[in-house]
């Protein structure tokens, strides 16, 4: 057949059927959104189909809410009563057997990850920057350790030993602890050195006819050591980090009390007020630093050491010690 003879082919395409009300707008297409008097629809559902789906979502939601519920109470089943403390303690935590060591007052909130102490030498300003202590002035760092305080105003209760802060830590357990000029005295920080709580830890001390327990000792600690009549005690070392920290502070840190001493009679710890019901006083040594005039606007090292049998120092992860800085300006 040639070409242009035959018949000519049909034209492809298709025919689109608009749905009824497509071309509603405002207020009328609103109003049939609402309720649709031909389809009977409320909000683009019938009826029936707003039963179905809300059966559905009911009986999912149910079973879905039931097996949560079944897990959390599994999850309770294996938790200790809470009188009885975690269900993993010492060996089998995380946290050990070798105590972190703090110290306090702490920076500001601002500067919770600083452990500097930043101070004015001769200054005798009383007023705080705010109710809490929370500026960067000498009164501040009074402020925050009296606040930290606050618990030994409780006594201790049984079977915890009681902590008298002022008895125990004479000249740093009074205020302004050093912080502010006190008459001819002039500005000497107390810093406070505590352990961190780790539930039913007891401390076993230093055996000074041990070599392994001596070989972790300064020779200085040691002397000390063998000059206590109390040798039941977990012993806490001060020093300058560097050589030349450890030249300012040569003569010129003391210790309170005076034995540098945590006695083994305030472990273990078997939980607080929250927990037990009884209060718990953390043992306490304070450090003064007695700045000279070669050291006013230097800023010194400090590294303080724990020593019990066992301990593990580790500068890397604060195992066993605490360090921070302290520098004294004159303006």
């Amino acid at each position: 057949m040639g070409k242009g003879t035959g018949p000519a082919p049909e034209n492809l395409g298709g025919t689109a059927i608009k749905p009824v009300g497509w071309d509603r707008t405002g207020l009328e297409a609103f109003k049939y959104l609402l309720y649709n008097p031909e389809t009977g629809e409320v909000l683009t559902r019938t009826p029936l189909s707003w039963l179905k789906i809300t059966v559905f979502y009911t009986i999912y939601y149910s079973f879905l809410a039931a097996f949560w519920l079944g897990c959390l109470n599994i999850f309770f089943l294996t938790l200790p009563e809470i009188q009885e403390g975690p269900k993993w303690t010492q060996g089998a935590s995380i946290i050990g057997v070798n105590p972190g060591v703090g110290l306090r007052p702490l920076n500001t909130d601002e500067l919770i990850d600083s452990q500097m102490f930043i101070l004015k030498h001769g200054d005798t300003n009383n007023v705080t920057s705010d109710d809490e202590g929370q500026g960067n002035l000498n009164i501040d760092y009074a402020a925050r350790l009296q606040k930290f305080l606050k618990v030994y105003d409780t006594k201790a209760t049984e079977p915890y030993k009681n902590f008298d802060v002022e008895t125990e830590l004479g000249g740093c357990g009074k205020w302004p602890f050093g912080y502010i000029m006190d008459g001819d005295t002039q500005v000497e920080p107390c810093i406070f050195v505590k352990f961190n709580k780790i539930w039913d830890w007891e401390p076993t001390v230093i055996d000074i006819a041990n070599e392994e327990d001596l070989a972790n000792l300064p020779t200085e600690l040691q002397t000390h050591i063998n000059d206590q009549d109390d040798k039941e005690n977990v012993w806490v070392n001060c020093a300058g980090r560097y050589p030349a920290d450890q030249e300012a502070l040569k003569g010129q840190i003391e210790y309170f009390p005076k034995s540098r001493a945590i006695p083994k009679g305030y472990f273990p710890y078997t939980g607080g007020l929250a927990v037990s019901g009884k209060n718990y006083h953390s043992p306490l040594v304070a450090i003064k630093i007695k700045p000279t005039p070669a050291t006013i606007g230097q800023l010194v090292h400090v590294e303080c050491r724990a020593y019990f049998h066992g301990v593990k120092h580790d500068t890397k992860h604060k195992l066993g010690l605490v360090q921070f800085e302290v520098m004294i300006t004159d303006h």
